[in-house]
């Protein structure tokens, strides 16, 4: 099985720029449900998606990478389980 070259530090930049990307969408809402949320989430991952196919297309000197667009997907996601499990944990206390 041939092995696949991937940079570590630049997908944990990835992973990092996207979690803390989506963590801040979110709590720019004073108001947030369910529906917001995947609106963001989809909104994010397809800003990512986006990116990578334009870098690919557009310059010399970078290509689109799909283990970049995993790790963007990763880092909203895990940003999603973070607040969702923030969220009840606060209101629980509130309640």
């Amino acid at each position: 099985m041939p092995s696949i070259p991937i940079s570590s530090k630049d997908k944990y930049a990835h992973f990092v720029f996207y979690f803390f990307l989506t963590l801040s969408w979110m709590l720019s809402f004073k108001e947030i449900n369910n529906k917001k949320l995947f609106k963001i989430m989809l909104g994010i991952i397809f800003y990512g998606i986006v990116i990578e196919v334009l870098q690919g297309k557009f310059t010399a000197s970078r290509e689109a990478d799909i283990y970049d667009v995993l790790a963007n997907s990763l880092g909203v996601f895990l940003a999603y389980l973070g607040f969702t499990f923030i969220k009840r944990k606060i209101l629980k206390e509130v309640n």
